[in-house]
């Protein structure tokens, strides 16, 4: 009797474990979208890009990808007689994270603001997480434009030291998965759980900053070059450049925050000599008192920060 009764106990506790897991496996792929994340793909000139033709929903929002790799929905490679075409460019910023609809990302937001004044406007999201300006310049010499009028370019204040990324971590990372995940459940601890208990222990990724003032200013000096690089492939397919300059969250709030600040001044005289217009978000908002509701992290926006993006974006683009 007894050894019967330890069977039965024993059958329903492993029951009961595999209903638990079962329905947290449900609810993580129904309630969060965890189990199908975005993927990417290694490239060997631009590093990586996101993969063609996915899409996916994470915590109810809509992220999908086009075939030339981008955030946007599927245009053709022109666009047609009669439709003005903006494209965008630039790493996570750009991209937005899964917590943002893709209607409520900054490129969308233009778009669909300059539709009320009767345009017809197409717009299209070359971006992706960590790319750095030399990323950007191998996408363009690859795909160009795509016929756009203006193309804006999103350089954030860490864009201006950080290396050209390559496709080392795709498949490694769990930030750049190549392949869907075995389970939702092993998806939230690969990228959630266990992050945040080396966050806890103190253990923090590795800068890709170069440390030293040397090394920075070398980094800096390459990056004007691709910069300058891309402002004229961009030109050479047609489109004008527009540069939106990002901040990062502890530059607006925190008095001095002084890391980018020399790089920064000489990227505004830069783009005075290159002829280049762009708008400067640490000035737009400089004393605002929503800057902290902009950011999701320090860096990438909410769904708040988009919109007022967006809005500096559309002015000048207004003024060009």
């Amino acid at each position: 009797m007894k050894n019967a009764f330890a069977r039965r106990r024993l059958f329903l506790a492993v029951t009961i474990v595999i209903l638990l897991t079962i329905g947290t496996e449900i609810g993580l792929r129904l309630a969060v979208g965890l189990g199908n994340p975005p993927l990417f793909q290694s490239d060997p000139q631009i590093g990586y890009m996101m993969v063609a033709n996915q899409e996916v929903y994470r915590l109810g929002n809509r992220i999908k990808v086009n075939a030339f790799h981008q955030r946007s929905d599927d245009l053709t490679a022109l666009p047609m007689d009669g439709i003005e075409r903006l494209f965008f460019l630039g790493d996570s910023i750009t991209f937005g994270v899964v917590g943002v609809d893709q209607t409520e990302i900054f490129s969308e937001l233009v778009g669909a603001d300059l539709r009320k004044t009767g345009q017809k406007i197409e717009v299209m999201n070359a971006s992706a997480a960590s790319w750095a300006i030399g990323n950007e310049l191998e996408y363009v010499r690859r795909f160009g434009t795509f016929g756009s009028k203006i193309a804006v370019l999103e350089i954030g204040s860490a864009d201006l030291l950080q290396p050209t990324s390559v496709g080392d971590g795709v498949g490694v990372n769990a930030g750049q998965p190549d392949r869907k995940p075995f389970s939702a459940i092993n998806e939230l601890f690969d990228r959630i759980v266990i992050p945040r208990i080396a966050e806890i222990l103190g253990y923090q990724p590795s800068d890709n900053e170069p440390v030293s003032v040397e090394d920075r200013a070398r980094q800096f000096k390459e990056n004007m070059q691709h910069f300058a690089d891309l402002v004229a492939a961009v030109r050479q397919q047609g489109s004008l450049p527009l540069v939106v300059m990002m901040p990062v969250l502890p530059e607006i709030v925190q008095n001095p925050f002084q890391r980018y600040v020399p790089y920064r001044d000489s990227f505004r005289k830069y783009l005075q000599q290159l002829n280049v217009p762009f708008v400067d978000m640490s000035v737009a908002w400089h004393n605002d008192p929503n800057a902290k509701s902009y950011y999701t992290d320090g860096t990438h926006l909410t769904a708040a920060g988009n919109r007022a993006v967006s809005k500096e974006i559309v002015a000048a683009i207004k003024r060009m």
